[in-house]
């Protein structure tokens, strides 16, 4: 992914600023060792300082004349006992020993042991923080090998390349897409401006397993064998436009994993052509279940229509907000929304999306790139493709859900002023017609006012100034707030 170049350095500066951090703690464990030591030294001075002025003090206080000294040396030598007993204060005087003076203190032993575990504390914990923070380091980067491995990020010598192994387990469940004839047999179901949409089964892995199904995309790349060689130039361009769509779509999706978006399942490269490998959607588009099977098959249900745009908000709010660097879609339509098993939405079809790095506010095309209908005004004019313009395409999906018009409807085109869909709705809700604008196949006094609110949220996404529009988590936030009313109804 687009984060992974950046590892490197976030690495580097995350052991520079470990490294800062073991110097300050060093320094600070010097810095107290040497204050606490000159504390030590000038307490044993003021100590010592203190028991010599003591000493002097006692001296001066209990010291006699030497004249007396003498005396009592001469009569303690001249047997002079007597007058010893006699003045019992002047013997007292005479024999009482003299405070030796006190020596200089030192540092204590308790101090000293106290210093020297402080400081063993704080360089065990630095070390021990750092050996923790590199192991880290080493574990996820062994980590992301093993993933990439798993996911199929480096490709087989084969040229195949896995992104989901929970679909495709073994490169060789598509070796026939190596050969030449590898598409002959299979079904055509689906038709876009890249090329064709095959379905294969895939083998079975064991017996009584069910069957998997997976869609194949074939996109041409490069004149065939059959191609002519007098191709003319807007021939020679729509080529590499194809070359330039499929290489984006396999950057943008290869890896990004969102339970309504449509993974790419694997990649298997051509000399001509390029197969992208999906998981096969039975339900098809909302293109077509918002028309009903062929096979007398009713309309999608209001309460299904909700979910639908509740999960299309939900993958727009992953590709906006979630997603780094984010994902601009650019071709947002019914079409491009496929359906699981359980009728949830899977956003598919990234041929035009585009990767926008975090300090860029928009991307510039050389050309409108889109389906008519869908595309943001601003576009048209500046070529700037930006969130906000995804959003616009978001809110005439919500204006299709709940009205059953497409921009294309020949609805529009038979009235005698030529209105599009976004305009024919702003009038419509503007003037109070609310049952005007719903779809008959969902209108009924139960789900009015959710799809007139539903009605409302998209005419602000597809408000003319970008400004104006929300975001995609406040669209989101929206509906879910909606689909949770309707589920307590």
């Amino acid at each position: 992914m687009a984060s992974a170049p950046g590892a490197p350095g976030r690495s580097l500066l995350v052991l520079v600023s470990l490294v800062t951090v073991v110097l300050v703690l060093v320094s600070a464990v010097e810095c107290y060792d040497g204050h606490h030591a000159a504390a030590a030294r000038s307490a044993v001075a003021r100590r010592s300082r203190l028991a010599m002025g003591t000493r002097h003090v006692r001296h001066r206080r209990t010291a006699t004349p030497h004249r007396y000294v003498l005396a009592e040396k001469s009569n303690a030598t001249g047997g002079g006992s007597a007058k010893n007993r006699s003045s019992p204060a002047a013997s007292n005087n005479a024999t009482s020993p003299t405070p030796a003076p006190a020596p200089p203190a030192e540092p204590s032993k308790h101090h000293r042991n106290h210093r020297h575990r402080v400081r063993n504390w704080i360089i065990g914990f630095v070390v021990g923080s750092l050996a923790g923070v590199i192991s880290g380091l080493v574990l996820s980067v062994l980590f992301r090998l093993v993933l990439n491995c798993i996911r199929g990020r480096y490709g087989s010598r084969s040229g195949v390349t896995i992104f989901t192994p929970k679909l495709i387990r073994r490169a060789e469940h598509l070796a026939f897409l190596e050969k030449d004839d590898g598409l002959a047999s299979l079904a055509v179901i689906g038709r876009g401006g890249c090329g064709e949409v095959y379905m294969a089964q895939l083998p079975a892995e064991r017996e009584g397993a069910e069957p998997r199904f997976i869609a194949i995309k074939k996109i041409n790349i490069k004149k065939s064998a059959d191609t002519p060689n007098n191709l003319s130039d807007e021939e020679s361009r729509q080529l590499d436009k194809q070359s330039r769509q499929i290489q984006s779509e396999i950057r943008t999706v290869g890896h990004i994993r969102h339970r309504n978006l449509l993974p790419l399942a694997a990649h298997v490269p051509r000399p001509d052509c390029h197969y992208l490998v999906y998981e096969y959607m039975k339900n098809g588009s909302l293109h077509h279940a918002l028309k009903g099977g062929g096979d007398g098959e009713a309309a999608l249900s209001w309460p299904a229509r909700l979910r639908v745009a509740v999960g299309v908000a939900a993958g727009l709010e992953y590709l906006h907000v979630s997603h780094h660097p984010q994902i601009i879609h650019r071709d947002l339509k019914p079409a491009n929304i496929l359906l699981d098993d359980d009728l949830e939405p899977r956003i598919a079809d990234f041929g035009l999306a585009k990767a926008m790095p975090d300090a860029h506010t928009h991307v510039t095309a050389s050309h409108v790139a889109g389906t008519l209908g869908y595309i943001a005004p601003e576009y048209h004019g500046t070529f700037k493709f930006t969130a906000r313009c995804d959003v616009y395409s978001f809110g005439v999906i919500l204006a299709v859900l709940a009205t059953g018009k497409e921009p294309s409807d020949p609805f529009f085109t038979q009235t005698e002023e030529v209105v599009g869909l976004v305009k024919w709705l702003r009038r419509v809700m503007l003037a109070g017609n609310h049952a005007e604008a719903i779809d008959p196949a969902i209108a009924g006094a139960e789900n009015e006012e959710q799809i007139v609110l539903v009605l409302r949220i998209a005419m602000f996404c597809t408000a003319d100034d970008p400004k104006e529009r929300p975001s995609a988590k406040e669209v989101r936030c929206m509906l879910s707030q909606i689909r949770i009313q309707q589920d307590l109804v």
